[in-house]
This record gives structure tokens, C-alpha cells and sequence, in this order.
């Protein structure tokens, strides 16, 4: 094999494989079920999803159910989280990445009012209009602990497996 044809085979090997990256799934708001509380995913601006290495992904009605499955799941086979922008419920955000309120003015739908934002500028002006406190992912993982997992209410009566 001349040099010329292994660099082709190379990049074409390596556009396969960036092809191929677990990404986001399109959600069925209305028909697809919750992966930790099983009710059905309904807000667009909500509906959350970790994506496993092999490229399923396991689609939650919020971003607190998404965290709880998160934190009660092993977490060996994640690849990536993902959260709707809640300016533009057509762009998913890497849950890491993102931003979030927690404001008791916005409700999401479990209760624990968390919205996701691409950056914190969109998320001072929610917080502006909303009230509430600007938290990271690690913070929303604290926040579902303490409300859900640790006093056993919500989130673990939730689960229906």
C-alpha cells in the first residue's frame, strides 16, 4: 500500500468513527416513557437523555429524572447526557456543559424546578425574570439527592421498576 492510499484509508476510517458517535435521539413527546419515573415525556423544553456507548439513548421527562437515573444507575456504559436549551428546545446542550436555574417560579415537570441554559448570560436573564440560583451539573446532582434519594421522598416512589 502506497503512503497516498494509507492516509485515504485513515481518513476514511476516522470519518466512520466521527460518524458514528452516540449522539442525542429525537424524543416522541406525547409516546416515549420516562427511563426512571415511566411517565411520559410531554415538555420539549424538559425532556433530557444519556446516551450509552453503544448508542441508546435513555430518555427522561425532566432534568431531575435524568440526575436521579444518573446517580442510581452505574455509570461504567455513559457516554454523554444531554439537556434541551430552554430558549431553543431544538438544540441539546451537554448536561455537563450547561447551565441550569433552580427557581421555585419555573416549574419543570417533577417538581424540582431545573431548566437548562446554554450559557450563564441566558440564564442571568431567566433568573432575572424568574428569581432562583444559578447551579452546574454537579449542583443539580446535590439538589435531586437531597429533595429525592436521601429522605426517599419523590424520586425513589417515583420508580416503578
Amino acid at each position: 500500500m502506497r503512503g497516498g492510499s494509507k492516509i485515504k484509508l485513515i481518513v476514511f476510517s476516522a470519518l466512520i468513527l466521527i460518524g458514528c458517535e452516540p449522539k442525542p435521539q429525537p424524543i416522541n413527546y406525547g409516546s416515549d416513557e420516562c427511563a426512571y419515573c415511566r411517565m411520559m415525556i410531554t415538555d420539549a423544553e424538559f425532556g433530557s437523555q444519556i446516551v450509552n456507548n453503544q448508542g441508546r439513548a435513555y430518555k427522561f421527562d425532566s432534568v431531575e429524572c435524568m440526575a436521579a437515573y444518573d446517580l442510581t444507575e452505574d455509570g461504567e456504559n455513559v457516554h454523554s447526557k444531554w439537556v434541551p436549551n430552554f430558549l431553543d428546545r431544538e438544540e441539546w446542550l451537554n448536561a455537563e456543559d450547561a447551565v441550569y436555574l433552580h427557581s421555585e417560579t419555573l416549574r419543570s415537570p417533577m417538581g424540582l424546578f431545573l431548566s437548562a441554559y446554554r450559557d450563564r448570560s441566558s440564564a442571568e436573564e431567566m433568573r432575572e425574570e424568574y428569581g432562583g440560583e444559578i447551579v452546574d451539573y454537579e449542583s443539580v446532582k446535590e439538589i435531586v439527592e437531597r429533595e429525592w434519594l436521601s429522605n426517599g421522598s419523590g424520586g425513589q416512589q417515583m420508580m416503578n421498576r
